[in-house]
């Protein structure tokens, strides 16, 4: 008798686990980008009365006899699946449609040769509620640091687009120069980098045969996002209100080294209105003046088991053990590394053309964040089901209150026992 009375105290401990984790899911109903936990139940220990037998020549088989002794809490797991989108208004609000999460740390991480993080070392967030601090930072509503890919002086650009220069497209005194504006009617003509009819610089592809071309154009910005993790931050602006964009500085014995180094100028740009691009999370603001100004592009980490990050602080996890691996991703693939022969940091060595190109110092491997995209104006919405849990609720009620009676009819039969000679 005083095994049922084990049993049904172990499952009144149980039972109040299971309402612990619903009493949290229920105070986080309105809480955004809550991650709702679940519970499941696990049977206790049990000992065993008799054993089984396969059986023999003259007698069958039997089946063995176990007592248990209650149930326990087997595990209590996340659910880091995409909820609903929440609009707010802000500009800068963004909820993770997908997979993924925002990387946020303070303003100091550095990453590769010349720093000691890792990705795992950081903090991971879903909730999307960010801002511009006073120093141009991006940062989340606790003050936390987002990171991503700075925009720079795109290397491709400058190479076609500084007059006078040896491959230029454009003449001294800033005239195009024979042949450089794109004419596919032309005849020979061939891929590579020219000028369209607005002047801008643009690169041609042939998606199509020699015979049969089939020319596709894209126009090459003046900066383009760095393959370095680091934080995002508004360039520096000049006298004229102009943004300067800051060198990709990855000199050998640099202190900077791996790290995106502010340009010259005397403050941060000033912002009239901001928007990030859910293809690929890029951040443009607009100044007073009208200038678009390309800040950079947010990053986002997959992790291996998303459901098996650990909880530090608030809404913030870390990849710790029982997350497995953690990736860089950009939103589309936007950003790659130096490596890549998408890259406008791409350099094959003249001297041994068939050298693989390795990514620099300070870059970690970026892959695509496949299918995840990031939604601006809003944020994502509770993961708590509130009709689920209520109702999970009375069963957890119910079953604590038929424990209870478990424990009241043992006492009554450890009564009578107690009482049998009187």
């Amino acid at each position: 008798m005083t095994g049922a009375m084990y049993a049904a105290v172990a499952g009144l401990k149980a039972h109040m686990s299971a309402l612990n984790v619903i009493g949290q899911n229920i105070s986080n109903v309105n809480t955004n980008a809550y991650k709702a936990t679940r519970y499941t139940f696990l049977e206790a220990l049990y000992t065993t009365v008799r054993g089984g037998s396969n059986g023999s020549n003259q007698v069958g088989g039997r089946n063995p006899a176990q007592n248990g002794y209650g149930s326990s809490i087997g595990t209590i797991d996340l659910d880091m699946s995409t909820k609903n989108y929440t609009p707010t208004g802000m500009a800068t609000d963004i909820m993770i449609d997908g997979d993924g999460f925002l990387i946020v740390g303070d303003k100091t991480s550095a990453f590769g040769e010349t720093g000691n993080k890792e990705l795992k070392d950081m903090y991971l967030t879903r909730l999307g509620n960010l801002g511009i601090d006073p120093d141009g930072y991006l940062v989340d509503g606790q003050g936390q640091v987002i990171y991503g890919f700075l925009s720079v002086a795109n290397p491709i650009y400058a190479e076609y687009m500084t007059p006078g220069g040896a491959n230029s497209l454009i003449n001294q005194d800033g005239t195009p120069k024979p042949d450089a504006i794109w004419d596919p009617t032309k005849q020979g003509a061939t891929e590579g980098y020219y000028l369209d009819e607005d002047r801008q610089l643009i690169k041609v592809t042939n998606e199509g045969t020699d015979t049969d071309p089939k020319w596709k154009t894209t126009v090459v910005d003046e900066y383009t996002p760095a393959p370095v993790l680091t934080a995002i931050r508004l360039p520096m602006q000049d006298a004229d209100g102009k943004a300067v964009y800051p060198e990709w500085d990855l000199k050998d014995g640099s202190p900077t080294k791996g790290q995106i180094v502010d340009g010259t100028g005397v403050k941060r740009v000033s912002r009239d209105s901001i928007s990030i691009d859910e293809n690929t999370g890029r951040i443009t603001l607009t100044t007073a003046k009208g200038e678009a100004v390309v800040v950079g592009s947010i990053a986002i980490a997959k992790v291996e088991n998303p459901n098996g990050v650990t909880h530090v602080d608030g809404h913030y996890y870390q990849a710790l053990e029982g997350a497995g691996d953690i990736r860089l991703t950009s939103v589309g693939h936007s950003v790659v590394n130096s490596n890549d022969p998408d890259s406008p940091f791409y350099k094959k060595d003249p001297n041994n053309p068939d050298a693989a190109v390795t990514q620099q110092d300070g870059e970690i491997a970026i892959e695509s964040s496949g299918g995840t995209k990031l939604i601006s104006g809003g944020l994502e919405s509770s993961g708590t089901d509130l009709a689920s849990e209520i109702s999970n609720m009375i069963m957890i009620q119910r079953g604590y209150q038929a424990n209870t009676r478990i424990v009241t009819v043992t006492d009554s039969m450890l009564e009578e026992l107690v009482n049998m000679k009187r």
